[in-house]
């Protein structure tokens, strides 16, 4: 122990001078001066548009943001803007975003750029949810009319939207798109914990522990599909917007399916979530209906989220407020599903204030934040649970290790013994079985010479003996006082015999001492119609004439 403490004790030193050395060398790397990647020089062109719809002047002297009223389905509607005069050469890139709608911009009616939905699959062009645009200006542009013009195939609520057009170097705009990390954060760690989570519950051996990890992990992907998809971040991976925007679907109309299995293998609910479980089936119906009615062009995907998105935010509360009930009736464990709700339905509530106030943050940062907390609460639900059934599992181990093994020797006693003969005897495998019986020599006058305790000694001795001469797959058994039955599988006659062998060498014990073993053998062919208990009989048989048959007068000197 003094050794132990010693060692622990230089390890604190020596991970404390790690960390001293490992700060300093972030604090003198710290004076190192580099050119920023973004340097914030991002104008925005927010004032003085003019708007037409389908060639007449609709607004004028406009400031963006705007929203146009519905409906805008199959209009042609054109925004127009005056570039500056001068802008600096590494400064000519203009970035805006659409949704739901083809784009085409022209500066002095020549055409810089066009953006088309795909040509194949959908008998109506779907263009995703939001999609930056990057164009480069010449010089020759400078003081020229922009146009940007928007063909929408939705009246959905993404559609007729105009957010401001930003000019900077191509590096800038990235980077000011890209700036709501906190939700990328998110979404990336959610899909990556729910995969994992996903992986590890195939591992797990009792069923519901299973089934719980399982659904809890869907229940993440689905929350970080919907995270990830829904900001510009996602354009690291996909550069196409209608990709990512697959994973917000998928996790809108599957979340509730995933959320209510989880609570019926986490928690223990009675039949009332039943409802909800059928309910989450026309959920899943939902979108495979909404694939073939966006297939034909009826409808679309994105004109199904508002309602679906508000039937989603119903289905919740009457959850939660059900699963509120039954934890006011005493139902204790539900508790820390109703936090994590607590959480999501709060973050959603506060996302709400902040439109009714005219506050727009750069994404649903704060929504994001409590899905994201939410995942946290169900995971620690989910652990608790393992980690209780992992102690239960440990316990009936230990209870079944005590009934069926050998306090003094540590192998098999005789009820584990005939529960193997009866498991044997049911099998539909009839492997060979080699059967060895062993009688420790004399024990009696061990016990009467030299005390009962040294007895004890030689047949603890004998078993840790026995454990390492036969093979590893070799099951040992106290068959009674002094003796010993191993049953040995696809063993053949001649292996039988070279282990009798080795046992009826003697084994040395103590100082200058040892003792003998007899020891008989016979082998259980299924293929003979052999019964087990004759071929055990028939090895209690050689084992007893081998222990006639031994010439030493005594069997401990």
């Amino acid at each position: 122990m003094a050794a132990f403490s010693r060692e622990n004790h230089v390890q604190r030193i020596v991970l404390a001078l790690v960390l001293i050395v490992f700060i300093m060398a972030l604090y003198y790397d710290s004076f190192l001066e580099t050119e920023p990647l973004f340097d914030g020089k991002v104008t925005s062109w927010d004032t003085a548009w003019t708007i037409e719809i389908d060639g007449q002047t609709f607004a004028e002297e406009i400031t963006l943001p705007y929203s146009l009223p519905k409906p805008v389905k199959d209009k042609v509607i054109t925004l127009h803007y005056t570039i500056p005069s001068q802008l600096p050469a590494e400064g000519r890139t203009i970035a805006f975003n659409s949704s739901m709608a083809s784009v085409s911009v022209k500066v002095n009616d020549e055409a810089l750029y066009s953006f088309e939905g795909p040509q194949k699959g959908w008998a109506v062009p779907v263009f995703g949810g939001t999609y930056t645009h990057f164009i480069r200006l010449e010089e020759a542009h400078l003081g020229g009319e922009l146009t940007i013009t928007f063909g929408y195939t939705s009246n959905n609520s993404f559609a007729g939207h105009f957010k401001p057009v930003y000019n900077g170097t191509k590096t800038d705009l990235l980077f000011h798109e890209l700036r709501e990390w906190p939700s990328l954060f998110y979404g990336f760690s959610l899909l990556l914990i729910g995969f994992l989570v996903l992986l590890f519950s195939l591992s797990i051996q009792t069923d519901e522990e299973r089934k719980s990890f399982f659904y809890f992990g869907l229940v993440l992907l689905a929350l970080g599909g919907w995270v990830f998809s829904q900001t510009p971040s996602k354009f690291l991976l996909f550069r196409n917007p209608a990709l990512p925007m697959n994973l917000s679907f998928a996790a809108l109309f599957l979340l509730p399916l995933f959320l209510v299995n989880y609570i019926i293998h986490s928690y223990p609910v009675g039949k009332w979530v039943t409802p909800f479980l059928y309910i989450s089936y026309f959920f899943a119906s939902i979108y495979v209906l909404g694939g073939a009615l966006q297939l034909f062009g009826i409808t679309q995907y994105t004109d199904l989220l508002l309602p679906c998105g508000v039937f989603l935010a119903l289905f919740l509360l009457s959850l939660f407020t059900l699963l509120f009930v039954e934890y006011y009736r005493g139902n204790q464990d539900l508790r820390s599903f109703l936090v994590a709700m607590g959480l999501l339905l709060s973050s959603i509530l506060a996302e709400v204030i902040l439109l009714i106030l005219g506050i727009s943050l750069d994404s649903a940062v704060i929504l994001h934040f409590g899905m994201a907390a939410s995942a946290v609460v169900l995971f620690w639900r989910s652990a608790t649970l393992m980690r209780i059934k992992t102690k239960s599992i440990c316990k009936e181990q230990l209870l079944l290790s005590l009934a069926y093994s050998d306090a003094l020797t540590e192998v098999g006693n005789r009820a584990a013994y005939d529960r193997e003969v009866s498991r044997i005897q049911t099998s539909k495998d009839k492997q060979v079985l080699g059967i060895l019986m062993m009688d420790v020599n004399d024990l009696k006058k061990i016990n009467d010479t030299q005390g009962h305790t040294q007895g004890d000694l030689v047949l603890r001795d004998f078993a840790r003996r026995l454990q390492k001469l036969l093979p590893f797959r070799a099951k040992i058994y106290r068959y009674g006082g002094d003796e010993f039955i191993a049953l040995i599988s696809d063993v053949s006659e001649e292996e039988m015999q070279k282990l009798a062998d080795r046992i009826l060498s003697p084994f040395p014990f103590g100082n200058k001492l040892h003792y003998f073993v007899a020891v008989g053998f016979d082998r259980y062919i299924p293929k003979r119609k052999d019964r087990f208990h004759q071929c055990v009989g028939r090895a209690d048989e050689a084992m007893y004439a081998c222990k006639h048959s031994m010439k030493q007068p005594a069997s401990v000197t």
